[in-house]
């Protein structure tokens, strides 16, 4: 869905995921729109999607908003709050969760993974080696989390 708002990212999220009871999902939510949606409008748009696949028992991964090395600091530093916001949220979600013994949620941090040298020239898009690390990512966080619905680890 390149090129979409976080919003109409999650609202297709949601209606995609509608028929799932049990399963996994990665919500990955680019930056476009930020600096005009803000940063309520986009945590509370993500949330929204986290809290709608919980209830049915779909496990779900949130990733970062991904640094974009031609944006601005207006950009990178609203792109900072958001993903602290969405990590506190998120992580609350899964204390609560656990305490519960319910599916829980993850927060895919990107930061470390994703360097300058990821990106095309435009400065916004993965090359082909940022793909390769970012799916390597999920990888490892889909094994885990069917280890986890299999019951094998606590």
């Amino acid at each position: 869905m390149r090129g979409k708002q976080v919003k109409e990212i999650c609202e297709y999220a949601g209606k995609v995921t509608d028929d799932m009871n049990e399963g996994m999902v990665i919500v990955q939510a680019g930056g476009n729109g930020l600096l005009e949606n803000g940063r309520e409008a986009t945590v509370n748009a993500i949330m929204k999607v986290v809290e709608r696949k919980r209830k049915k028992n779909v496990r779900v991964a949130v990733t970062s908003l991904l640094r974009r090395p031609a944006c601005n600091e207006e950009y990178e530093r609203l792109r900072k709050e958001v993903n602290r916001d969405l990590h506190e949220k998120i992580l609350a979600k899964k204390a609560e969760s656990i305490r519960k013994r319910e599916v829980g949620s993850s927060f895919l941090d990107k930061d470390d993974l994703i360097q300058a040298g990821c990106f095309l020239e435009d400065g916004v898009h993965l090359s082909q080696e940022g793909e390769t690390k970012l799916s390597q990512r999920f990888i490892c966080w889909i094994r885990a989390t069917h280890l986890l619905m299999e019951g094998r680890m606590d």
